[in-house]
């Protein structure tokens, strides 16, 4: 069951970037089940609704990142 989640939510990548930017997504069967930007709660949530049979993924905005570096302590 958990590969095929993996596989929805790799096929739905677009989609779930516009709909939870920047948040973590339990996933069963194909379904959102909770949606949040703190893990805990997500997996609060979804083991209420699933027990431990979900997958949990984080979903990246598609905003560019922007690391600094500090060149003087390097």
């Amino acid at each position: 069951m958990a590969v095929k989640d993996f596989e929805w939510i790799d096929q739905h990548y677009s989609e779930l970037m516009t709909k939870y930017p920047n948040m973590y997504i339990a996933v069963r069967e194909g379904r959102i089940l909770a949606a949040h930007k703190e893990f805990g709660k997500v997996y609060d949530e979804a083991t209420k609704k699933a027990g431990k049979d979900f997958v949990t993924e984080y979903i990246f905005s598609g905003e560019p990142i922007v690391l600094e570096v500090d060149v003087q302590n390097c």
